[in-house]
């Protein structure tokens, strides 16, 4: 193998390292069946039942009807995410970072294209993964989904009809410390939550003004109490390294909950500025990851694969596993292509992906929104 082909094969290694799930992206999950072909996805967002079974007076009356309590509108078009950058050739002869002009490194033209495509390539594909970031994060502060184009405006909104007593207004704004009451208000969303979720909550996790506000809670205050080690829950291992912040776990009401902040932001493409993932007022209360069925789908993209020369390069399609060090399927999947125009003055790198979070376990998480708009 060429020693250019082994440097740049090893960039998209490197750069397949940086594509990793973000914070909210570790409640939700992506097995293989939830990579389809289909433009169309469809998947039942179950709400947990809490009827029992009746019995029968006779057994040769046949069985009880019991009709399924998951909600009907089950079909989900994935919104389609298409990234590329067109590389003209002649750009190719000005010198590339860390290069020198001598005459080896000036006509490998061939080798400064790879590497560009697979830069781009690299780059999209990161982008992406922020995107299912972005999405996760949503969901568990709204229930929907909401995306934008290039230029910024609204392109697709999808709610998944979550319970609007999931997603409450406090009474008292929490900077309102004489008269707030945030253990309570916590309190009541996890009583919301276990009872129609039929599960235990498990974690709080802040925004910053909300974290702040709570701070100064005389109750709150005597409620807090850290671990030896301060670590939380070795479950799910990774919050930490997603810029998640431990602060101890505290009894709000019958629920003892984790405490936890995270401050992470991205930026918009035809926007100026940093945009939180998580509103500085926010406070969701959620289940274990283990105990939640939420998951990423992903529609189809049709494709007739990479082209050579550049299928030596990177493949048609890459999967993520979105965690450090393991191969799988956890992540997201996007599908590439190179072409050239009809010069072959210009090669362009894109890559597409049609990826869709969905809370399937619809009862099992909330948000609460600590000051009134």
């Amino acid at each position: 193998m060429p020693e250019w082909l082994k440097a740049v094969l090893s960039k998209f290694t490197d750069g397949r390292r940086a594509v990793e799930r973000g914070f909210f992206a570790m409640w939700f999950k992506t097995t293989e069946e939830d990579y389809t072909n289909a433009e169309y996805v469809e998947i039942d967002v179950e709400r947990t039942t809490d009827t029992v079974a009746p019995t029968l007076r006779d057994g040769r009356t046949g069985s009880v009807i019991v009709k399924s309590d998951s909600w009907k509108e089950n079909k989900f078009r994935p919104p389609l995410t298409a990234l590329e950058d067109p590389i003209d050739l002649y750009g190719l002869m000005r010198r590339q970072p860390g290069e020198s002009d001598d005459a080896r490194t000036i006509g490998d033209w061939f080798g400064r294209l790879a590497s560009k495509i697979v830069e781009a390539l690299s780059r999209f594909h990161r982008m992406i993964g922020l995107q299912v970031d972005l999405q996760c994060a949503q969901i568990m502060q709204t229930g929907a989904v909401e995306l934008r184009d290039d230029k910024d405006g609204i392109s697709y909104t999808l709610n998944f009809g979550a319970a609007q007593t999931h997603f409450p207004t406090v009474a008292v704004d929490w900077d309102d410390v004489a008269n707030a009451t945030p253990v309570e208000d916590v309190a009541a969303l996890a009583d919301k939550i276990a009872d129609d979720g039929q599960v235990a909550p498990a974690y709080l996790i802040l925004g910053a003004e909300a974290y702040r506000n709570l701070l100064k809670n005389d109750e709150f205050k005597e409620l807090v109490r850290k671990d030896g080690l301060g670590l939380g829950e070795l479950t799910p291992t990774s919050l930490r390294s997603r810029g998640g912040k431990y602060h101890g776990y505290a009894e709000f009401g019958s629920h003892t909950l984790e405490i936890w902040t995270y401050g992470g932001s991205y930026k918009r493409v035809g926007s100026d500025g940093s945009f939180k993932y998580l509103d500085d007022n926010a406070a969701i209360v959620v289940a274990r990851p283990e105990d939640v069925d939420f998951r990423t789908v992903y529609g189809g993209v049709p494709s007739l694969g990479m082209k050579e020369p550049f299928a030596e390069i990177v493949p048609s399609t890459v999967t993520y596993s979105g965690d450090r060090g393991t191969e799988g399927t956890g992540f997201i999947r996007v599908h590439n292509r190179v072409y050239e125009d009809k010069k072959g003055d210009t090669y362009t790198a894109e890559s597409k992906a049609r990826p869709l979070s969905i809370p399937v376990s619809i009862d099992r998480f909330g948000c609460l929104k600590t000051k009134r708009a």
